[in-house]
């Protein structure tokens, strides 16, 4: 980008004439000056600093975005398909109203903490937090702050804004859908039984007790959250695993994954086994057979806790506070019929 002192240089003035008519000052540079300088601006399409706007302005025009880690990401968070699609959505919607976005991720809350008070910005963008959590970060930092995601949410009459999913109808639908396809052995398969993955287990035991099938806890399948160990998730499964089971992993990921290790393994899908995911992310019909899977639009949830935060920013009324996107399912040829007599 041209500098002030390659532009001042072409108008044949000095650098502070150049900074004085950036910056609105004119009353003492002559209008030639003005009107030459500023031509030179727009045909080298200048931009101002962030930060010069900023003392300008009084406004940093900033948006933080936190994000707690509660997971090991193999290569990094972007390269995890929901978050790089969160997050480029989130920088999308931002950057169209004159906001730039700053990224911060930790598996430390105070960490998240530091950071956030330390920004110079105009509200945050938090994922993966608790309630709990949230409020606190309210307290530090006197700005507007939007949750994705938001879990663990008491019926305290603290106030709190986000944007979230039907997790457990989400859970519920895919059970039922099993269930109607003859299964009765349904394992769910997770890294943790907390936050959303919490609420799509109730949703699965919910569909599970309409049926009449009693909840065991061997049905529940925690897995690692790193990809080495996971394999010997799935090696232990291949030792139970038998015909007329379906296995309900909670995130896509782990789905596809679980499909090629049973697959490698002389498997076949759905004919030995069905698997069933949540998130409809891109690979989930790439893989063959297709996943059957949960859908969730995730733009959708991007682009509204971003309208939220810059409607709080402009101090604009939020009709909803807690707002929950809905859910459906995606049928494709990862669940068969159980045929097992």
């Amino acid at each position: 980008m041209i500098t002030i002192k390659e532009i001042a240089e072409m108008a044949g003035v000095s650098t502070t004439t150049v900074w004085n008519v950036i910056h609105g000052k004119t009353k003492k540079v002559s209008p030639q000056n003005v009107e030459r300088i500023q031509k030179i601006l727009e045909e080298q399409k200048y931009v101002t600093p962030m930060g010069l706007r900023a003392l300008k302005n009084g406004k940093s025009n900033m948006i933080g975005v936190v994000l707690h880690v509660t997971k090991h990401f193999d290569l990094s968070l972007v390269s995890d398909p929901f978050y790089s699609r969160l997050i480029g959505e989130l920088e999308r919607v931002l950057n169209a109203a004159g906001h730039y976005m700053l990224l911060y991720s930790s598996k430390s809350i105070e960490s998240i903490f530091q950071m956030a008070m330390a920004w110079n910005v105009e509200g945050l963008i938090c994922l993966n937090f608790s309630e709990n959590d949230y409020q606190k970060l309210s307290i530090l930092v006197d700005i507007p702050i939007v949750s994705v995601d938001l879990f663990n949410i008491g019926n305290s009459n603290h106030k709190y804004y986000n944007v979230g999913l039907q997790d457990e109808e989400g859970g519920y639908l895919m059970t039922k859908y099993l269930i109607s396809q003859g299964f009765r052995e349904i394992l769910i398969l997770a890294i943790r039984d907390l936050g959303i993955e919490h609420e799509r287990i109730l949703g699965y035991r919910r569909a599970l007790e309409e049926a009449g099938i009693k909840f065991k806890d061997k049905y529940f399948i925690k897995i690692y959250s790193d990809a080495v160990n996971r394999q010997k998730n799935y090696q232990d499964l291949c030792k139970f695993m038998k015909r007329g089971m379906a296995l309900f992993f909670l995130a896509d990921l782990y789905a596809v994954e679980a499909m090629a290790y049973f697959q490698k393994r002389g498997y076949k899908i759905p004919e030995d086994i069905s698997v069933a995911g949540f998130d409809n992310l891109s690979y989930a019909h790439l893989c063959t057979p297709g996943l059957t899977t949960v859908n969730q639009d995730i733009e959708q949830k991007a682009r509204k806790a971003a309208e939220m935060l810059l409607k709080l920013i402009q101090k604009e009324p939020i009709k909803e506070h807690n707002v929950l996107l809905p859910v459906n399912l995606v049928i494709r040829e990862s669940v068969g019929q159980n045929r097992k007599p």
